[in-house]
């Protein structure tokens, strides 16, 4: 679970070496490095009209889940998709989302404003801030799960606040990297702030998915195919038989003619 541990991705036999999760992560994140610009450029822009940014936030965590998986996909097309098929949901995480962090921003305000500071003020300070901590977290397992799974929405936010416990070290790597780019943000605004359309957005959503993403896999997704048998499309079966058998050399000779007319009522299309 999370950046640090053992994980097979698609694409590996099982029987191959697992590659630890700190290399996977920077060998997903060489292939994709130009296809981040083009997805962090798609985001932004559907971000604009600012109550969107939920709807924007779940398709791009689907564009990060998908490169996780290693799956195939056309960026625009199956953003735009996403960004319609998780709108209602996404929308109203979204204004959550904002007014959470209208509210943080202005409880900071009053307290750092304030002459003199009570153990009260700084009670409710620390509430108030640990609450927003905490949300901002659960957004980590909250997007991924509107576009991974079929779930109420109140369903998804027990899950998350759960998830949130359980993953501790996986959210802390996530965290201090989002913190110190917030960081260089605030201190250094002339450099940092007119990359945004281009460069981190796309990178820390890549990132919360890689930390976070495998909890949900393993307390939520796995158990619902373990409990009913079916296939998880997130595992792939290397047990099949393969499709192809190499038989060079053992071939035998073809009547041509013969097999044209057996095959006339046989055609595959």
């Amino acid at each position: 679970m999370g950046l640090f541990n053992n994980s097979i991705g698609p694409g590996v036999p099982k029987n191959a070496p697992k590659k630890k999760p700190f290399f996977r992560f920077w060998e997903l994140f060489g292939n994709k490095f130009w296809d981040f610009f083009k997805i962090n450029l798609i985001y932004f822009v559907f971000c604009i009209p600012i109550v969107t940014i939920g709807p924007a936030t779940a398709a791009m965590t689907a564009l990060m889940r998908n490169i996780y998986l290693e799956r195939p996909q056309f960026y625009f097309h199956d953003f735009l998709n996403e960004f319609k098929k998780s709108f209602k949901q996404a929308f109203v995480v979204g204004i959550l989302d904002i007014l959470v962090t209208a509210i943080f921003i202005y409880s900071l305000f009053l307290f750092i404003t304030l002459e003199k500071i009570t153990t009260t003020d700084s009670v409710i300070f620390a509430i108030s801030t640990a609450g927003a901590v905490l949300f901002f977290i659960m957004n980590f397992y909250i997007y991924p799960q509107i576009v991974a799974v079929d779930l109420k929405l109140l369903d998804i936010f027990r899950n998350a606040l759960v998830l949130s416990l359980l993953n501790i070290g996986a959210e802390l790597i996530a965290l201090v990297v989002i913190g110190g780019y917030l960081f260089l943000a605030a201190n250094y605004p002339i450099y940092v702030l007119p990359l945004v359309p281009f460069v981190p957005l796309a990178w820390l959503g890549f990132l919360s998915v890689f930390c976070c993403y495998p909890a949900i896999q393993k307390h939520i997704i796995n158990p619902y195919y373990e409990q009913t048998g079916k296939k998880n499309p997130e595992i792939p079966d290397y047990d099949e038989q393969a499709i192809f058998t190499d038989r060079g050399g053992s071939e035998e000779p073809i009547d041509l003619k013969k097999s044209a007319k057996q095959s006339k009522s046989r055609i595959i299309k």
